[in-house]
């Protein structure tokens, strides 16, 4: 419909059930996955005795670009709730930093 606001009814806390006053565009745009690393070449690595040296970086849902206003638009995804923003927590941001050493 094009109205703004639910239809006021005394007495009815649910109100809004039949409006789409809180529908969104659930669209969005994400990182999900990035990877950086770095293999030192082995005219370095041999004067420490070690064949093979390489570090790395990585994360996890680093960001995600929405018009959504609210936590997560991942939302819902169970067959009962398909759609429904209960308030979850979002999915949570994860940083990985480690390094890999052939002797």
């Amino acid at each position: 419909t094009s109205n703004t606001l639910p239809m006021l009814k005394l007495g009815d806390s649910k109100n809004w059930v039949c409006s789409d006053i809180y529908v969104q565009d659930g669209s969005y745009l994400r990182l999900k996955n990035i990877s950086l690393g770095y293999t030192f070449p082995r005219s370095l690595t041999r004067k420490a005795h070690i064949d093979r040296f390489r570090v790395y970086v990585r994360a996890e849902n680093l960001i995600t670009w929405t018009k959504y206003w609210g936590f997560d638009p991942e939302i819902g995804t169970s067959s009962t709730s398909m759609g429904v923003d209960y308030g979850v927590y979002p999915q949570a941001r994860i940083w990985t930093v480690g390094f890999n050493i052939s002797l």
